[in-house]
């Protein structure tokens, strides 16, 4: 099957993705109290009719039940809690009366949670004298280590494409580090117009462990300008990992971006970003620098249902490879969700496909294989890349939670490239977390990898790894 046909019957898949969306209703079950026509409803019907049962579902959350936001991302990722289902959309408290008050969505507050982020719901808060602003100053202390069978040299991910092959194969490591620990601040204040907010955090994982920015950003009316989660991605649908790097295949790179949303209906929110257009190409010295001449282009339409969310993400690249900026074309499409089994089970999953793509995708990143250099006809052509995870998360208690995770990595070799280059990769994750009390969280997880190259020689990997957190 030729490449161009290849391209045309992804498109036509993704074009009937967006249809398939918005047209098929789907019935689900809800977890906690029966069958509803949406999640916004849930809410309101929850607080209104039965506030004794606010206080059976909620647990340690008294925030949830106050006059401050709250978000249901940190419903989504801390175990303790228990409501509905998780989501990236902040909440607000509305008063009914004096006596009763119910929680509705505000659509003015979108912020992407990733479980590698600092936590949503800890830290140390100061208030403006009139209440109109504040200030959040957050951290978590963060030592991770590995043992490592097969001798990967990266301590903080486990990433696929580095496993050797054949006499590349070396003894096994073992590596401690801090460098993960996360710290920073959120502030926001009101105006007439509506709120203004602005975060930072950063880690050590620079270059030589220097201090790195990981979020930095400001948002306002729906605008959001900075660096954060790219709007290709789906943090909301990443299982909790030890391993840094998250599952194969997995869509979360940060970028430099301007970002605007708009809830299309109550359920689902259209979202469109502008955003630094970063080429990932090992590139000769007789090419000279590669600067860009059009910025990434990303949209996604996200749906929340009962049972959880489905969300469709597409990107447009132009990826200039020469000083005349001559270049090629790079495009794809991530179909993403979560769906709620029980209140102690869910499955997460991502697939991804596309061409140009790989500075998005976790297992291959920072590797140079967005375009590859082709003899025959002198110019660079963008490398085709298909993949994706599912992910089993289970509550084994109150306090204890784990997640299991199989994905892969598949790149067709264009008959120019050598024999040793990168085709195929399969990937596997069991791990186990214990939230000891809160503010303090153990991990443990296995990992295993295996690399397949053109020529099929195969290489595997596996790693076990340890992580403690000290929340903030």
């Amino acid at each position: 099957m030729s490449s161009n046909r290849i391209h045309k019957i992804f498109l036509t898949c993704t074009i009937l993705s967006v249809f398939a969306l918005f047209n098929v209703q789907v019935k689900a079950q809800s977890r906690v109290i029966g069958e509803l026509p949406d999640s916004s409803e849930i809410l309101q019907q929850i607080f209104i009719s039965d506030i004794e049962l606010v206080d059976s579902l909620v647990n340690n959350v008294d925030s949830l039940k106050s006059t401050s936001s709250s978000s249901l991302a940190e419903v989504l990722f801390n175990p303790e809690i228990r409501l509905i289902h998780g989501d990236t959309i902040k909440l607000k408290t509305v008063k009914v009366d004096q006596e009763l008050t119910f929680i509705e969505r505000d659509s003015a507050k979108i912020v992407d949670i990733h479980p590698q982020d600092s936590p949503d719901h800890k830290g140390f808060t100061i208030t403006s004298d009139d209440g109109s602003a504040k200030i959040t100053f957050k951290g978590s202390i963060r030592l991770n280590g590995a043992y490592d069978f097969n001798g990967l040299a990266h301590r903080d991910h486990f990433q696929t494409f580095e496993i050797p092959v054949g006499t590349e194969k070396q003894g096994a490591r073992f590596f401690m580090s801090g460098n993960q620990t996360r710290f920073g601040f959120e502030a926001s204040k009101n105006t007439e117009l509506g709120p203004i907010s602005i975060r930072l955090e950063s880690d050590y994982l620079g270059n030589s462990n220097s201090y790195r920015i990981r979020h930095v950003y400001g948002s306002f009316m729906d605008v959001l300008a900075g660096q954060t989660w790219s709007v290709f991605g789906d943090p909301t649908s990443i299982p909790w990992t030890v391993d840094l790097e998250g599952p194969n295949s997995s869509v979360s790179e940060r970028t430099v971006q301007v970002r605007y949303s708009r809830l299309i209906n109550q359920n689902t929110r259209w979202t469109v970003s502008m955003e630094s257009p970063e080429l990932d190409l090992m590139a000769p010295d007789s090419l000279g620098t590669t600067l860009q001449d059009f910025p990434d282009i990303a949209t996604r339409f996200k749906r929340l249902t009962n049972w959880g969310h489905i969300q469709l993400s597409m990107i447009f690249r132009s990826l200039a490879y020469n000083v005349d900026q001559s270049g090629s074309l790079g495009y794809g499409a991530l179909l993403s969700g979560r769906y709620e089994i029980a209140s102690d089970k869910r499955i997460l999953f991502q697939a991804v496909a596309g061409s140009g793509i790989a500075r998005y995708i976790g297992s291959v990143t920072g590797n140079g294989l967005d375009i590859a250099y082709n003899p025959i006809e002198d110019v660079y052509d963008p490398l085709e890349l298909y993949g994706g995870f599912v992910s089993f998360g289970i509550d084994w208690s109150e306090k204890i939670f784990s997640y299991f995770t199989p994905g892969l990595t598949y790149m067709p070799v264009p008959y120019y490239q050598p024999d040793d280059t990168f085709k195929f990769s399969s990937y596997f994750s069991g791990n186990i977390f214990w939230n000891v009390i809160p503010g303090v969280r153990v991990g443990g997880e296995y990992s295993y990898g295996s690399r397949i190259n053109k020529d099929n020689q195969r290489g595997i990997a596996n790693r076990l790894s340890f992580i403690f957190y000290y929340d903030f």
